[in-house]
């Protein structure tokens, strides 16, 4: 039976030259983790590691929540990075199974020839969604990617503060996790652009919900 569904796979980049690969596999366990965790609602099969601490992936009904993903996973693995092919098409095998591993059909195919094609490119992100009008996949590809970028720049310190602000919700909840005063706090979410950054992830996210209530 042929299901449509939001495929996304994910593939470390140079996680063989890391010299500590269980810390790497730590951190992207805790990604995948926070993922499942997030997107419990939404998720048709959780997301894992497909080949070691390479390749992860996981299935969505929806394109919805989708970014949501690509960010929990780059930001754990930060100063890491994650190629990420998102795609909304047919699942032909395994659409039932609940595992990621057991399933296949043409969006594992595209996806998978989106990261072979951002490897040559030496881009990040790429976006596939069946229905949606090119300009649209493309305007929002393009932002995922420059959010990427941007967010490569992060310093270690910058991103365990991003990513303590997000789940804290406040910058003086953030300080006080942190052991750091409000200011500190302050001045590096600044410096990372996070405000900025978090607010165009939201509108990221607001446009991949309309098209998935445009898709069936």
């Amino acid at each position: 039976m042929t299901t449509r569904r939001c495929v996304v796979i994910g593939d470390v980049i140079g996680s063989r030259e890391v010299d500590d690969r269980t810390a790497l596999r730590d951190r992207l366990e805790t990604g995948l983790e926070a993922v499942n965790d997030a997107l419990a609602d939404r998720l048709v099969a959780p997301f894992a590691t497909l080949k070691g601490v390479d390749e992860v992936g996981g299935v969505l009904e929806s394109p919805e929540g989708a970014y949501r993903a690509l960010q929990l996973l780059t930001e754990a693995i930060h100063p890491t990075t994650m190629r990420v092919a998102i795609v909304h098409g047919s699942v032909d095998i395994g659409a039932n199974t609940g595992d990621v591993a057991e399933m296949d059909g043409p969006a594992f195919h595209t996806a998978d020839d989106a990261l072979g094609r951002l490897d040559k490119r030496e881009r990040l992100v790429a976006l596939s969604l069946e229905e949606a009008h090119s300009w649209q996949v493309g305007l929002i590809e393009a932002q995922m990617e420059l959010l990427s970028m941007w967010k490569e720049a992060w310093t270690p310190r910058q991103a365990e503060v991003v990513r303590t602000y997000r789940d804290a919700a406040t910058m003086g909840a953030a300080a006080k996790r942190l052991g750091v005063s409000v200011q500190s706090v302050s001045k590096t979410l600044k410096r990372a652009r996070a405000v900025t950054i978090i607010e165009i992830e939201e509108t990221l996210e607001t446009a991949l919900s309309h098209l998935a209530e445009g898709t069936p």
